[in-house]
């Protein structure tokens, strides 16, 4: 049996929405909603944050890159991302990948991380600032949402206002990293 089956699973939705954006699957998406580029960022927004639909949400952005504006495409994409993240925020302790952090947490490499976080030299003020800068990363990129929103949830106390404004803000910045990106490459 896997180690971490659904981190394998994981791996396996990015596999297949690579295959399925290379077949075009995701090219008829605006064909569907009538051109409506804006609607289906909201929806790939909503499942960017989520572990198992991250892929599908990256790769339908990534074929609105060049249909919708930038800009407020990723404004779009971030309140849709922000949406799903408040629902995984409200129902953290049932997370899906729950048992897979703790599995995670007797691993070499976060062993190595623990214990350099909590050496005598670094203060709780550098820890603290550390958690939320790589909880931020991974709800600003196409990671599964539910270790940044677990990481932020066990190290403070965080209001539900703040921690939507801290997910739109970080997820139109990693949206708006994507469509630029994709516009940049595609030019």
């Amino acid at each position: 049996m896997l180690k971490y089956p659904k981190l394998t699973l994981l791996l396996g939705t990015f596999i297949a929405a690579y295959v399925l954006h290379s077949l075009g699957v995701f090219d008829r998406l605006e064909q569907m909603l009538n051109g409506h580029g804006y609607w289906s960022m909201l929806l790939a927004g909503m499942l960017f944050s989520f572990g198992f639909t991250a892929a599908f949400g990256l790769a339908i952005m990534v074929d609105l890159a060049i249909h919708v504006d930038p800009f407020l495409g990723a404004i779009v994409g971030g309140i849709g991302a922000m949406l799903t993240d408040i629902g995984i925020f409200s129902l953290v302790r049932f997370a899906i990948f729950h048992d897979e952090i703790h599995r995670l947490r007797g691993s070499r490499l976060l062993r190595f991380f623990r214990a350099a976080l909590h050496h005598s030299s670094i203060s709780d003020n550098v820890r603290t600032i550390l958690l939320w800068s790589f909880a931020g990363i991974i709800i600003a990129s196409p990671l599964p949402d539910e270790f940044g929103v677990t990481l932020v949830s066990s190290v403070t106390k965080v209001r539900s206002k703040e921690f939507a404004f801290l997910c739109l803000l970080l997820n139109i910045v990693g949206i708006l990293c994507i469509l630029l990106g994709v516009r940049f490459f595609s030019a």
